[in-house]
């Protein structure tokens, strides 16, 4: 009897201790695959993602196995001298474009990329074929090749001169000198307009994010008809327990054609009508601001569709193919739905409608800023 008192008491102890470790979660959070509550240390995960030495091996391989139906183009340099590329594929008239990883401990986005590039390029299904007839798509698959090497693996790129952060004189930097620059704040068309020459016109006369000048340049060439932004956030559980796999947001800074804006919701509501039909998926609204520098504003501005998806992240090995394939299916319904054409018949106004805010953070990993 003695025994099995002490027994009892000790699976007692085990399951507080685990209720404790899962409290910040809510009782009613239901998770979407696998559930890590804590993230892993670097070493856990960071190399089953791709670093650059493999990324431009991939890059060869695509562009071999595709046959030349895939093509690679350097848009630019980062800071530190490593090339930025472009994949293009399609012969369609309709230019679109999707980036990835402008924040360098953000890639997921990239695998679901490159893996998106290998199949426009080899797939023979119908699909892959219609969108290959209609559109000729751009992939970025990484802007931040500096900040994503597994020895930095930081938000922001890498650059010894860049001050510390004071976003009120234009600033958008790590909080310590020495470190780098946001890219996500530095989408500025016309220079000249942006915060940091105002403040700063002799010291930086432009642009001093090459990445983000990439992009841009990249943009203006091309004038896709959309534009998307892959990013990762932290965990979070939805209004109605459901653990969080992605959120997305449109442009909302108040001077971007409607036009545009319905786009960008149409565009949403594609992926949340593709992802709710999953069990492990739950897509909610991105709480972005209407600040005009980062990609989502910046290019809607410009009249184009514009989306952030903001992908769970930091959660280590078991979840990675997870959010792998949610991300390339969010990738492959928007250019799915803009080749066929349904994509304009979707109502933009079901996204005010349907989908649920963010939620709240679960657990001490802290959210990632758009």
């Amino acid at each position: 009897m003695y025994k099995r008192v002490l027994c009892l008491l000790a699976c007692a102890l085990m399951f507080l201790l685990l209720v404790s470790g899962l409290a910040f979660a809510g009782p009613y959070v239901t998770p979407g695959g696998p559930f890590l509550t804590e993230p892993t240390t670097q070493d856990d995960f960071l190399d089953a993602f791709t670093d650059y030495e493999q990324l431009v091996n991939r890059i060869e391989q695509i562009e071999q196995t595709s046959n030349g139906r895939v093509k690679f183009e350097v848009i630019g340099q980062s800071n530190q001298g490593r090339d930025i590329f472009m994949g293009v594929v399609g012969e369609g008239d309709k230019n679109v474009l999707i980036h990835t990883q402008q924040h360098g401990n953000e890639p997921h986005g990239t695998e679901a990329a490159l893996r998106l590039l290998q199949d426009l390029g080899s797939s023979g299904c119908p699909t892959f074929r219609q969108i290959r007839e209609e559109l000729t798509v751009h992939i970025v698959p990484r802007l931040n090749p500096d900040g994503s090497e597994p020895d930095v693996f930081h938000r922001f790129n890498v650059d010894p001169d860049a001050p510390a952060r004071n976003t009120a004189e234009g600033f958008w930097t790590s909080w310590w000198e020495g470190v780098g620059w946001d890219i996500n704040r530095y989408h500025w068309f016309d220079w000249e307009d942006s915060d940091l020459y105002a403040n700063h016109p002799d010291d930086y006369p432009e642009n001093p994010v090459p990445e983000a000048q990439a992009l841009i340049d990249a943009t203006k060439e091309v004038m896709p008809e959309w534009t998307i932004d892959f990013h990762n956030q932290g965990s979070y559980s939805s209004p109605d327990g459901k653990m969080v796999t992605s959120s997305i947001m449109w442009p909302n800074h108040p001077d971007v054609p409607e036009d545009a804006v319905n786009l960008s919701k149409q565009l949403c509501v594609a992926m949340m009508d593709q992802m709710n039909q999953y069990g492990y998926a739950e897509v909610t609204r991105y709480p972005g601001s209407a600040i005009p520098n980062i990609a989502r504003n910046a290019y809607g501005l410009e009249g184009l569709g514009s989306v952030l998806v903001e992908i769970r992240g930091g959660i280590g090995h078991k979840s990675i193919g997870m959010l792998v394939q949610h991300s390339y299916e969010q990738m492959v319904v928007m250019l799915e739905k803009t080749a066929d054409g349904s994509l304009y018949e979707l109502d933009p106004d079901r996204i005010d409608e349907e989908l649920p805010e963010r939620g709240t953070t679960i657990g001490s990993y802290g959210p990632y800023i758009e």
